[in-house]
């Protein structure tokens, strides 16, 4: 249905509230930027679209809605100020956060540190925690509504605005389904009453899309995701992305138990949950921006601190020297060991930050929690295919394979692969998304597209650009039965 809104630039609502410039827009309605005259205050007006506004079914849950969520008052949610009706616009005035959503966040930075990615989530749930409290149910948690503010402050917004657009009998129990596709809980799917778990699982899912950068369930259309977890569970965050604590991994699968008695019972216990995770004790992710340099203290007078200058420059000197030595040392072909990959290293190594079982053709996954294995820099740790019977992989598919996810987008131009276990054979496809990756053009290295596995196979590509690269593996060793195994994958830039 069209959601068009006629430009009400300038309009007062309610003799008080000038709509000054439209900021966003969304399913139920516009987000406007406006100004109190009363107060003399710059607000958030949340003008609800023409054609649900001319529902009145819509329009009295809409009001019931605003009321309940204006008696939330908490730092980790967006406060409502007021609601009303003016010539037939529907509008709801909020607290205007200078900031930006973790959805703006996630795209520009991807995952974040896990840290940090429990440090927000901590702040999400106890928002949430307060709502419950009063009564409120979100059900519609996901990084779009997840505010935060230059000051770093997280802000749970919208609560309860979606759900007005719903028929039901009770604000916080329908069993209507809301909320977006891919942060849906179980019981919001099969049309089951919801409660606080309800939003302690999509909490999960933002927390897991925080930790890997992506949601746990991906389907080619909104039903297909959304029914994924009636019957799958999700692989754990750690499978995805090194630097995870268990912990830390242990909180997200938690949250996301398909059975609301298997979650955790409260957002509180959640946040507590978030609280014992600790830091990650090795993080892959891109460090955080850092803010500016603060002034340097004023200098003193006389020759001491000139005269410590040399030795601290010739320190700094020594350092990069060494440095400089242990990342030539750590490309291959550097110092004296590492296979040749042409003159890949001359532009470095690109930073994985994760790697994940593929088998589309198979049942969805292949040993998938030791997918992260190969390419965790220990040659003595491997991720092996499961055993066959035949080296055609049985007959029963074509092929299977491994995708490894780079930290960006970047142009490729050589390939290391380490097995204890060779012969097996085996064809690279890059791309932007994991998905469908064997469907596009195959890499070539040497004028070949199809290759056998060494003990180190060392492939100089055309170059060609992607985030994801999957090594497909269409013939397998005899080893047990029939197998592929993968001990390290690293991957260069092209040639400099």
């Amino acid at each position: 249905m069209a959601t068009e809104q006629i430009d009400l630039r300038g309009r007062k609502l309610a003799g008080r509230y000038e709509l000054e410039e439209e900021v966003a827009s969304g399913g139920m309605g516009a987000l406007w930027r406006a100004r109190d005259e009363v107060l003399g205050r710059i607000v958030a007006v949340k003008v609800l679209h023409d054609h649900l506004a001319r529902n009145p079914g819509i329009l009295d849950r809409f009001r019931l809605e605003a009321v309940a969520a204006a008696r939330l008052s908490h730092p980790n949610v967006v406060r409502v100020f007021d609601t009303g009706v003016d010539d037939g616009v529907c509008f709801i005035v909020m607290e205007l956060v200078d900031g930006r959503t973790l959805a703006d966040l996630l795209a520009d930075r991807g995952p974040l540190p896990p840290p940090e990615a429990a440090a927000v989530m901590r702040a999400v749930v106890l928002g949430l925690a307060h709502a419950h409290r009063e009564g409120v149910v979100h059900r519609d948690i996901k990084p779009a509504n997840v505010l935060i503010d230059r000051s770093g402050l997280v802000k749970v917004t919208d609560f309860g605005i979606a759900k007005a657009a719903f028929a039901g009998d009770d604000l916080t129990t329908t069993g209507s389904l809301l909320g977006t596709a891919r942060y849906l809980a179980p019981e919001q799917v099969t049309g089951a009453p919801v409660d606080g778990r309800t939003d302690v699982y999509a909490a999960g899912i933002v927390l897991y899309e925080v930790l890997t950068g992506r949601t746990p369930f991906e389907g080619e259309t909104h039903v297909a995701t959304a029914t994924m977890r009636l019957t799958k569970d999700p692989v754990p965050p750690s499978a995805l992305r090194h630097g995870i604590p268990r912990a830390l991994d242990a909180v997200a699968m938690r949250a996301l138990a398909r059975d609301a008695e298997d979650r955790f019972h409260s957002a509180e216990e959640m946040a507590s949950a978030l609280d014992r995770s600790g830091p990650a004790t090795t993080d892959l992710s891109p460090p955080a921006p850092r803010s500016a340099p603060s002034a340097p203290p004023a200098r003193r007078s006389g020759t001491f601190r000139s005269w410590m200058a040399v030795p601290v420059v010739l320190l700094i000197l020594a350092a990069l020297a060494v440095g400089a030595y242990l990342f030539l040392e750590g490309l291959p072909g550097g110092g004296n060991g590492g296979p040749d990959v042409g003159d890949a290293g001359e532009t470095g190594r690109l930073r994985i930050v994760g790697a994940t079982s593929y088998d589309p053709l198979g049942d969805g996954s292949e040993h998938e929690d030791t997918a992260r294995d190969a390419v965790d820099g220990d040659e003595a740790t491997a991720w092996t295919t499961e055993g066959y019977t035949t080296a055609d992989l049985g007959g029963a598919k074509e092929a299977v394979g491994l995708v490894v996810e780079l930290r960006d987008e970047a142009a490729i131009g050589a390939i290391r692969i380490g097995t204890e276990l060779p012969g097996w054979r085996f064809e690279l496809y890059a791309g932007d998304s994991p998905e469908g990756l064997e469907s596009g053009d195959p890499l070539v290295a040497g004028g070949e597209t199809s290759f056998r596995a060494d003990d180190e196979t060392a492939l100089e590509i055309e170059p060609a650009d992607g985030r994801y690269l999957l090594i497909w593996i269409t013939e397998l060793v005899s080893a047990d039965g029939y197998r592929a195994l993968v001990n390290e994958v690293e991957i260069h830039g092209p040639d400099g």
